[in-house]
């Protein structure tokens, strides 16, 4: 946020370090209440001053942990309140499945998207195989919305868990294989854990899942359940939508000239296509190597970056920022707008 002032150092990489002390101590603590509730405010106030840290597994795991805490809270009837902190956790979980899997209904990730992820599993495969027919691709989000529903279902919830294990080995295999993506590694791993933890042989009924007792599962509803629908009509921000590697976010680069390229940072230069023209810094790729994590995919966010390579190249009326809008569900076309280093300043 503009608004705030630069963390100055150094205070960010104690209040950085002070997270991993926490969560370390969190683990080991009997009664981590307060801990949890230290945690949970620095962490949210170190994600105002950088919205690329709203990554969809952070905020997953902040309000499980939320949900967790509460349950310390409690002084009577911890049986009861551990189980609805289980509840919230499994909508928080099963919603993730769900969306993830809706935002992938969607030409670009046929198209694009999922052969870029699985292409080096491919290649490894016979040429007459390499390209399955598109419609068969559609397996992989039905998939995921199907292990969503089964996990909520308690009939299917066990056969659900042994989906969900399998997907998530076979796509932890498709990453190591490419060895891109490492920070969703642990995600995957992470997810795996969590259906079994709190889903295997589960004979809850499956509406006890959506009954609201306190305020915090009624925001576990509003959030992972609900406002997720906004995203489909831009109202809501994807990566809050599960909409990670779906293909349905949208899409930046900025073009600049050669002029321009020559005043931008050295560590920026290997993620600018330099090989034909036009000229371009690939923002995600840049992110990757600064931070491990994909670009939070927002127009703000979009704009704001390429300020600062306006500001680097002397505001050149030749740097100039292209969003490409969300896809059309059916086609995949994307229609684009436009930003020179004048309207970013305004």
């Amino acid at each position: 946020m503009d608004l705030l002032p630069v963390i100055p150092s150094p205070l960010d990489k104690i209040w950085f370090f002070s997270l991993l002390g926490l969560a370390a101590a969190i683990a080991i603590v009997a009664r981590p209440q307060r801990l949890i509730l230290i945690f949970l405010v620095l962490a949210g106030l170190l994600c105002l001053w950088d919205q690329n840290r709203w990554q969809p597994w952070f905020y997953q795991y902040l309000f499980m942990l939320a949900a967790i805490g509460v349950v310390w809270w409690k002084k009577n009837g911890e049986t009861r309140s551990q189980q609805q902190a289980l509840n919230a956790c499994r909508l928080i979980v099963a919603s993730t499945y769900v969306w993830s899997g809706l935002q992938k209904l969607n030409a670009s990730f046929i198209r694009e998207t999922w052969p870029d992820i699985a292409g080096p599993w491919l290649r490894l495969l016979p040429e007459a195989v390499r390209k399955p027919p598109q419609p068969f691709i559609l397996v992989v989000p039905v998939l995921e919305v199907a292990i969503g529903l089964g996990l909520i279902a308690r009939r299917s919830r066990d056969a659900a868990v042994a989906l969900a294990l399998a997907t998530h080995a076979f796509v932890l295999a498709l990453l190591l294989c490419s060895g891109e993506n490492t920070v969703v590694w642990p995600w995957n791993i992470a997810m795996g854990v969590f259906v079994v933890i709190l889903f295997w042989r589960d004979k809850a009924a499956g509406g006890e899942i959506f009954a609201v007792r306190n305020g915090l599962h009624a925001a576990v509803l509003l959030l992972f359940a609900i406002l997720p629908a906004l995203s489909l009509f831009d109202l809501w921000d994807s990566y809050l939508s599960s909409a990670l590697y779906s293909g349905n976010t949208d899409q930046a680069v900025i073009y600049v000239d050669p002029a321009a390229i020559q005043r931008l940072p050295a560590q920026t230069l290997p993620h600018v296509w330099q090989k034909s023209q036009p000229f371009f810094l690939d923002i995600n790729r840049w992110y990757f190597a600064e931070l491990n994590v994909p670009v939070y995919p927002e127009p703000r966010v979009y704009r704001r970056v390429a300020a600062q390579v306006c500001d680097y190249a002397g505001n050149s009326a030749e740097v100039r920022l292209r969003i490409k809008q969300k896809p059309n569900p059916l086609t995949g076309a994307r229609e684009s707008e436009y930003y020179d280093c004048e309207h970013l300043s305004n």
